[in-house]
């Protein structure tokens, strides 16, 4: 209790701010291992969540993430010896948790992989094989890239040393039988595309069902894997293998192609397949994605090792018999005692930058699941969520962590939006939950995540804020008098600066989100409102001259060949 004091008083200290802007000067840096093992989306740097637990929590903590999503605050907090809470609503994110934190016999899972490749490499091999056009020879297909339905180029490797790319021929194609896997092909679960934002695009071109964004190749050989894993007497091992072969569906389907001399797997927040489409060897995917596993918990045995133990209940989480709890549920009625925990540490969806559930599905559709949606906190306009919903659902959320997080202790939550109406909705969910602010600090993404698909957007926000606030039953001072006419004529003035410059949307927002969160944070609720409101209509208004400097933008980009993404990235995300 006295450390937890302590830390109370120093949020409610004036310096706190300055503490917290030491924040700022975190050097985000690339994945580590563990979030290199599967495919998740907007994943935060971990260097920033460690320092945040480090700082705001103490050994032995109880942390809470409503939002836990790709398991950063979990990983993170166990290797710094907190007890951890995570909780989200969606089936995928807690699978990939377990995985991320749960330990791995590793010797165990290279036999199995070794098992798996004594038994099925000739097969595979047999499935992608090709003429080789050096020495005609059979050889390898690594991937066999499509227009439509027909193959246009395939690129291979020969054990005469050729690995070059090649027409098609005739041969070719007719190496693989769709009638010898027949059976086999029949084992993958049938499982219909849902309506959704997500998903219309690919409604509309007449995808109906999940298995039909792979091709048929692709499908028997993921249907082979899943019979050897399947076979796998130990569970553990069996658990990982699966883990391993859901981490390779991002590489597995018509949504990869390539981008340059770049192989993309699934890169965008959307479903799209190319006009020029490739089909991945899988059983190469597999290979690569279980080494990635193996450096995974390679890093999490020796950085969290035995000190991860998943409790049944929170009473073997407060007792110290273990030291994390995964709860798939709604984040409105967390399974808690009141002011129970010591901190809150999350990062909540952004509005609608990420359709968690809908994307989600991609994964899951492999075991006959798809995500639950009607319980998902996001702005979807297939759905009927606008801003409103979103805002009262996240309000609910906070409420829930107002109750069972102790007096005087912090939340602290990274956000972002391109839309200030939307972070206006954040801050207000916080209050209304009686959170008193402390203060923000900006986070600037590493330079690797700003050539990432999802970031390569002009407009898009270079930097997350990390927001600080402290649950307190005390009244805080009286609200700020807000002069709403000559906030907005300052604004203005600053619009017109920018515009003179030549400057792009996104920086005219960079220039301005601190100044206009330092007013959203003291006004009144209504007002706070309406003047992200009236912000966004002048932003608006300037629609087209933002659309002229942007196209100018991109047009330079191109001409410097500035857009090549790093392997292993991929939005923020592995």
């Amino acid at each position: 209790m006295g450390a937890q004091r302590e830390l109370g008083e120093w949020l409610k200290n004036p310096s706190a701010e300055e503490r917290a802007r030491e924040l700022e000067r975190v050097q985000a840096k690339m994945h580590s291992p563990p979030y290199l093992m599967h495919k998740f989306w907007a994943r935060r740097p971990w260097t920033v969540f460690r320092r945040i637990i480090g700082d705001f929590t103490r050994p032995c903590s109880i942390i809470l993430d409503p939002f836990a999503g790709g398991g950063v605050t979990l990983v993170e907090g166990l290797i710094l010896r907190r007890k951890v809470v995570a909780v989200d609503l969606n089936p995928l994110a807690t699978f990939i948790m377990r995985h991320e934190v749960a330990p791995l016999g590793i010797p165990k899972f290279k036999k199995a992989v070794e098992r798996i490749k004594a038994s099925l490499e000739p097969v595979m091999n047999e499935l992608y094989r090709v003429k080789c056009p050096k020495c005609d020879s059979n050889a390898v297909a690594e991937w066999t890239e499509y227009v439509g339905e027909h193959p246009v180029l395939i690129k291979l490797r020969c054990g005469c040393g050729f690995h070059g790319t090649k027409v098609p021929e005739d041969s070719d194609m007719s190496l693989f039988s769709t009638e010898a896997y027949k059976e086999i092909y029949k084992e993958i679960p049938i499982v219909r595309i849902p309506e959704g934002e997500k998903t219309r695009d690919l409604l509309k071109r007449g995808y109906k069902y999940f298995h039909e964004l792979f091709s048929v190749r692709n499908l028997t050989a993921l249907a082979l894997l899943r019979r050897e894993i399947l076979a796998e007497s130990d569970t553990e091992v069996r658990n990982f293998l699966r883990f391993t072969l859901s981490s390779t569906l991002k590489w597995a389907s018509k949504l990869s192609h390539r981008r340059g001399e770049i192989v993309e797997g699934w890169a965008m927040h959307a479903f799209w397949v190319y006009p020029r489409w490739l089909e991945i060897n899988v059983w190469r995917q597999f290979l690569r994605r279980a080494d990635a596993v193996i450096r995974g918990k390679t890093y999490t045995n020796k950085y969290i090792g035995n000190y991860a133990v998943e409790a049944r209940d929170f009473e073997e989480l407060e007792r110290g018999d273990a030291t994390y709890m995964i709860i798939e549920g709604d984040a409105r009625k967390i399974p808690l005692p009141d002011e129970s925990v010591d901190a809150v540490i999350t990062d909540p969806p952004y509005g609608g930058n990420v359709n968690y559930a809908e994307l989600s599905d991609y994964f899951l559709w492999f075991d006959g699941k798809l995500a639950p949606k009607s319980e998902e906190i996001i702005i979807n306009r297939a759905r009927g969520l606008s801003l409103s919903e979103y805002e009262r659902g996240l309000s609910e959320v906070f409420r829930e962590c107002y109750r069972v997080l102790k007096d005087e202790s912090p939340l602290i939550s990274t956000f972002n939006s391109k839309d200030m109406r939307i972070v206006a909705a954040f801050i207000t969910a916080l209050r209304q939950a009686g959170f008193k602010y402390v203060a923000t600090s900006c986070q600037p993404y590493l330079k690797v995540y700003e050539t990432t698909f999802h970031a390569l957007q002009v407009d898009a926000m270079p930097f997350d804020f990390v927001f600080i606030f402290r649950k307190s039953d005390k009244k805080c001072a009286k609200r700020q008098e807000s002069n709403l006419s000559e906030i907005l004529h300052e604004l203005r003035e600053k619009l017109e600066e920018c515009k003179k410059e030549k400057a792009t949307e996104r920086e005219f927002r960079e220039r301005t989100y601190p100044y206009l969160i330092d007013y959203i944070v003291n006004f009144s609720i209504e007002d706070a409102r309406i003047l992200a409101e009236e912000y966004e209509y002048m932003i608006k208004r300037e629609r087209k001259h933002f659309s002229k400097i942007r196209k100018e933008v991109v047009k330079r980009r191109m001409s410097k060949n500035e857009q090549a993404i790093p392997t292993g990235f991929d939005g923020k995300g592995s």
